[in-house]
């Protein structure tokens, strides 16, 4: 009983077991009173209730992060693909008409519904591989971080890129062209020179022999 008592008065009162105890009847004892009344106070009052009271709260509050964090990513990201809110930025079909349209989960239940209740005979090639996956609990004839929309874009945005490629490949071989014909150019006049500067080589060594012969016929008599 003195430890119930203890625990039911002691808790329910703000300053611990001390409100409902009597005063002590000799001055002796006043001070071991205190001392008791004080550590009941700060050990269970203070610290232990507080410590349970936190752990309520974080708990709490961590269920609160936890239900946001979820909510955020039903919100910005698609249940079937997997596939961000970012992801569709500046693409033809955005986040919203994709999860409508393209990657609806409803859609993926009626036909997952559709492939349970319908007669195996009756199956398509399609219905049957997925009745197969879904009796294997086998999850990947979901499109995985795909989508059809995307993969478009990316086709388009290929086909820019080799439209872009070519364009850089025609200007370079122009380019080339037009430096070897520059280059044959330059040869030519190279050559040119090369042969301006033999003929004149060749006239003015004629012109120096003429004039040594002139000289020496010249002198050849008066000697």
């Amino acid at each position: 009983m003195c430890i119930i008592t203890t625990v039911n008065q002691g808790l329910r009162n703000g300053g611990g077991i001390g409100d409902i105890l009597l005063a002590p009847s000799s001055t002796k004892h006043f001070i071991a009173r205190v001392v008791y009344d004080m550590l009941f106070f700060f050990i269970v009052i203070i610290i232990v209730l507080n410590l349970i009271f936190g752990v309520i709260i974080d708990t709490f509050a961590d269920l609160r992060n936890e239900k946001q964090t979820k909510e955020e990513v039903l919100k910005n990201t698609c249940f079937i693909c997997g596939l961000d809110r970012a992801s569709f930025d500046n693409k033809e079909v955005s986040f919203e008409e994709h999860k409508k349209e393209e990657h609806n989960m409803w859609h993926y239940l009626y036909f997952i519904v559709l492939v349970n209740v319908k007669d195996e005979t009756e199956f398509t090639g399609p219905e049957s591989y997925v009745h197969y996956m879904i009796k294997e609990k086998n999850l990947d004839w979901f499109p995985r971080m795909r989508a059809m929309s995307l993969a478009a874009d990316e086709g388009e945005n290929e086909q820019n890129e080799l439209r872009n490629l070519h364009v850089q490949l025609e200007t370079t071989n122009k380019l080339v062209l037009t430096l070897s014909k520059q280059l044959a150019e330059l040869k030519d006049q190279m050559t040119e020179q090369r042969k301006k500067k033999q003929r004149q080589g060749l006239v003015d060594l004629e012109r120096m022999q003429n004039s040594r012969i002139m000289d020496m016929g010249i002198n050849g008599p008066e000697g």
